[in-house]
Parts: structure tokens; C-alpha cells; sequence
């Protein structure tokens, strides 16, 4: 009896988020306001935990981890440390970052801490991949281990998406200029039939690349657009190029539309597409959904599906990799003029 409730307090540990962990640290926030309540100045410390994501930074990696060349870069790590720090202190990104940590305890409330999960989210839309082409999944996937971001829930199933050639290398030359990389201006397209609710255009692409994130940002997603597909799904395309958007708020889009190019805008550390399916139309107030595609090809295997997704041809995907829209797939490419 002792060793299997000694057996599954070790699980249960081996399964706690730091990120999570760091929310403890509101418990601190009244002492500042009220005397008496001085002694919970000590839950403050649980704020180092929300740390985590730039100690991880610091563990090796394996090579068989390392699908993009950037993984296994050390001077990149460095690089994205410093900047992070940098950019942790810019007043649009903390006012941002504090929206997500206030989210997170909103969302935690209305599911009654049981958030969307594979197991007990029925999509209702049928997706197909915002791009054309082969593309690399370098960060996301519908388990914790392949988690674009598990600690922040309206990111907890988002994807990263590069092009990469065989060797894993995401660019040109010395990868110095947005236009070196394989994807930047690559058009990126409507998932699937829905309603702008939500666009932004106007942000610098940054000129910085190699781990060093832009420390001017003034939103973490940069260029952007967030489309509603049926009730409770909504899409989101970020960090796309400046200028480039093409539709409004209001808008009809049909799937396969372009709404915007592959860009350098916001919280990047270079050119890629991030890409999330949530609940809410907020960004900041939403819980992410697991995601499976339609019709997607996955190079050198079948794909794997979804816990208790059945449907037809949906395929969840995973980081590592390298995947492409089916013809099957129905998706339609049209350029609109700005």
C-alpha cells in the first residue's frame, strides 16, 4: 500500500508544469496591500519557477531532438537568453504576459482545472495546413512532451512551423536578412471556411535573427489574424510579414484563401508561422485546442492520430515533423490584392 502511494505521489510530481508551479506566487501579492498578511510574502518565491522555459534552454539536447539546426546551437540559446531578458522588461510584454497569466487562472476556473485535452475535445472543423508546401513542425503537438508552450494555456497545443532542407537548416547564406529564410513571404492561407474576427498589420518584421528576439515589440504576436470556423473554434496566424495581411475584421474567408505572408513580426527569433486553434476569440483569455488535420501528408510515415480522434482522414502532428497538404485535401490557393 505505502509503495504504490509512494509510486503515484512520484507520477503525480513527474507530471507538475514549473510554469504552473509559478502561479502559486499571486498567493503573494496581498501581503504588499495588507499588514497582517506579511507571512505570505514567501509564496512570492514561486515566481522563479516561471523561469523554467529559459533554464530548459540551458539542458542539452539530443541529436535525435535536434530537427532544425538551431536546436543544438548553444551560441543561439545564449543569444535568445539575453534577449529574453530584455524583452521581459518592455511594458507591452509584460502587460501582455501578465494578460496570459490571468487567462490562465480564468480558463483553469471555467473548466473547473480540466482545460480541453485530445481525450475530451470533439473538433468541430475540419482543418487543413495554412500553408502549401513541406514545412517542418519545429515546435507543438497534442501531448505534454511536444507542447509548443504547456504552461500557457492558450498556447498549450499551437504549432511552429519552418521550412527546412534536408539537413535542417531554415536558411540561406548566414541567415543574417529575413530574405534568406526558406519561408519568410511564403503566402499563408485560410485553414478553413470562417470570419475574420480579429486582424493586425502594421509591425515591424524584426531585424534581428539567430535567437535574438526584437526587445521594441509591441505584441508578442506581431502581424496577425484570428478567424472564427464554428462556434468556439477560432484559428490564429501570427508573426506574419509587414504589409502583408489581407483581409479585415468582418471578412468572409473561404479555406485555402491567402490572408497574409510568412513574416519575422513580434516574439521571434526568426522568420516562421505560429499557428493555434482556441476557444475564445481573445489570444490572451482563450484555452488552445488540440488540433487534427485534414488530409496531411507526413514524410516518412503515416502520421499519428489524436487520443479518441476517429475521424475520416484527420491526423494530428507532432514537432520533428516534416509535413505537407494532401491534393486530396481540397485546399485552394487565391492571392488577394492589397
Amino acid at each position: 500500500m505505502i509503495a504504490d502511494a509512494l509510486h503515484s505521489l512520484r507520477s503525480s510530481l513527474r507530471r507538475i508544469d514549473p510554469i504552473t508551479v509559478s502561479y502559486l506566487g499571486v498567493l503573494g501579492i496581498p501581503s504588499y496591500f495588507v499588514d497582517s498578511l506579511e507571512p505570505l510574502r514567501i509564496f512570492m518565491l514561486f515566481w522563479l519557477f516561471g523561469l523554467w522555459p529559459l533554464v530548459s534552454l540551458l539542458l542539452p539536447t539530443s541529436d535525435e531532438e535536434s530537427a532544425v539546426e538551431f536546436d543544438a546551437d548553444w551560441r543561439w540559446r545564449g543569444r535568445f537568453l539575453a534577449s529574453n531578458l530584455l524583452v521581459m522588461v518592455n511594458p507591452f510584454i509584460l502587460a501582455q504576459s501578465i494578460g496570459q497569466l490571468v487567462g490562465y487562472v480564468l480558463v483553469l476556473s471555467t473548466y473547473l482545472g480540466r482545460p480541453p485535452a485530445p481525450e475530451r475535445f470533439d473538433q468541430r472543423t475540419d482543418l487543413t495546413l495554412p500553408f502549401s508546401g513541406t514545412w517542418m513542425v519545429v515546435n507543438g503537438g497534442v501531448k505534454k512532451e511536444d507542447s509548443h508552450s504547456w504552461g500557457i494555456i492558450s498556447q498549450r497545443y499551437a504549432y511552429d512551423f519552418v521550412i527546412t532542407e534536408d539537413d535542417g537548416r531554415t536558411h540561406e547564406g548566414s541567415g543574417a536578412t529575413a530574405e534568406e529564410y526558406f519561408c519568410y513571404g511564403e503566402p499563408m492561407l485560410a485553414p478553413a471556411d470562417g470570419t475574420v474576427v480579429d486582424t493586425k498589420d502594421g509591425h515591424r518584421d524584426s531585424p534581428y535573427f539567430r535567437g535574438l528576439l526584437d526587445p521594441l515589440q509591441r505584441d508578442l504576436r506581431g502581424n496577425y489574424a484570428t478567424i472564427r470556423h464554428a462556434e468556439n473554434e477560432y484559428s490564429v496566424l501570427a508573426h506574419l510579414q509587414a504589409g502583408s495581411v489581407t483581409v479585415e475584421e468582418g471578412e468572409k474567408v473561404e479555406r485555402g484563401e491567402q490572408i497574409g505572408r510568412c513574416g519575422h513580426s513580434g516574439n521571434s527569433t526568426e522568420p516562421h508561422l505560429h499557428f493555434q486553434l482556441q476557444d475564445r476569440p481573445s489570444f490572451f483569455f482563450s484555452a488552445g485546442l488540440p488540433i487534427t488535420f485534414d488530409n496531411v501528408e507526413i514524410e516518412g510515415e503515416k502520421g499519428r492520430e489524436a487520443d479518441g480522434e476517429r475521424r475520416g482522414t484527420r491526423t494530428s502532428i507532432r514537432e520533428g515533423q516534416r509535413v505537407t497538404a494532401a491534393e486530396s485535401s481540397g485546399t485552394r490557393i487565391s492571392e488577394r490584392q492589397v
